[in-house]
């Protein structure tokens, strides 16, 4: 496996704005809604075994686990408290010590990004949970319901 993408310098913007993205700052763990297929039952009184087809795929939720600020997390607490349907992309590191270029926004959509290899969905954020304990830092988990399909793209 001589082509795995390493974490670090992997960043993870969110549509805030018609023309802003927002870097999740402090990410420890970060993933991508999953969509399994549901399955259709096409077995009848004459077959031997059930038999099944694709069906429409559910989109799950994916948690980001981040170091909590309460200024660099702001705009993700407003997305919480809305509900708003957004745009998230999560772009793979440029080099080994460098990050990608953030993106563009447009119309409240990022624009194609071709350099990196990346992966786009659509969400909401469904819960931000804020957690301390003794003698660490505040962290928090971001729990995003995906809505619709995702998008990868193969950098260049």
């Amino acid at each position: 496996m001589t082509n795995a993408t390493k974490t670090k310098h992997t960043t993870v913007f969110v549509v805030t704005a018609a023309t802003e993205a927002t870097k999740i700052v402090a990410v420890k763990q970060a993933g991508v809604p999953s969509a399994a297929a549901s399955d259709i039952d096409i077995s009848n009184w004459d077959d031997d075994y059930d038999q099944f087809v694709s069906g429409r795929k559910a989109t799950g939720e994916t948690t980001l686990e981040v170091i909590y600020d309460a200024t660099d997390h702001e705009k993700i607490e407003a997305l919480y408290q809305t509900g708003e349907l957004t745009e998230f992309l999560v772009l793979a590191p440029a080099s080994e010590t460098a990050a990608a270029t953030a993106p563009t926004v447009t119309a409240s959509a990022f624009q194609a990004v071709t350099t990196v290899d990346n992966i786009k969905f659509k969400g909401y954020v469904k819960d931000f949970a804020i957690q301390m304990q003794d003698n660490d830092v505040w962290r928090a988990t971001i729990t995003i319901k995906g809505s619709g399909q995702r998008t990868v793209t193969k950098g260049a």
